[in-house]
C-alpha cells in the first residue's frame, strides 16, 4: 500500500529529528566503515604494483576472509586505511573518500589533529 503524502512527510521529519539529535551517529559510522571495507576490498581485487594478485600475498580470496583479517585485531582496519596515506595512490576518488572518512573518525575519537587529505591531488585510477 503506497504511503500518503502526510505519512512520507512524517517519516522524513522523524529522520531529520533523529539525525539532528545524534541518534543515528552509530548507524552512520557503521555505514562509513562498511564503505571503507568495500573500498579496501576493491583495491585488494586489483593486481599489486608488482603484478601479483593480493590474494596470493595475504591469502584472502573472499570478502569474508578479508573482513575476518581486518576484524582479527582492533587496529587492523585503521592501519590498513592509514597505509594509503599521504596520497591514496591506487585508489579511485570514491575509494579514497571512504577510507579518508574512517581515518577522520579515528582522529576525532583519539582527540588528534585531523589528517588533511587533498582530494584534488588524487590521481584517477582507471
Amino acid at each position: 500500500m503506497p504511503l500518503t503524502n502526510a505519512e512520507r512527510q512524517r517519516r522524513y521529519r522523524q529522520r531529520l529529528k533523529a539525525r539532528a539529535s545524534g541518534a543515528l551517529v552509530v548507524e552512520q559510522v557503521q555505514m562509513a566503515v562498511e564503505r571503507a571495507i568495500h573500498a579496501l576490498w576493491a583495491y585488494h581485487e586489483r593486481p599489486s604494483p608488482s603484478g601479483i594478485a593480493w590474494s596470493e600475498i595475504d591469502g584472502c580470496r573472499t570478502l569474508e576472509a578479508y573482513r575476518s583479517e581486518l576484524e582479527r585485531s582492533p587496529a587492523n582496519l585503521l592501519q590498513t586505511c592509514r597505509a594509503f596515506l599521504p596520497d591514496f595512490s591506487g585508489l579511485t576518488v570514491q575509494e579514497a573518500t571512504a577510507i579518508a572518512e574512517v581515518i577522520a573518525m579515528a582522529d576525532v575519537l583519539r582527540l588528534a589533529a585531523p589528517t588533511r587529505v587533498d582530494f584534488a591531488a588524487l590521481a584517477p585510477v582507471d
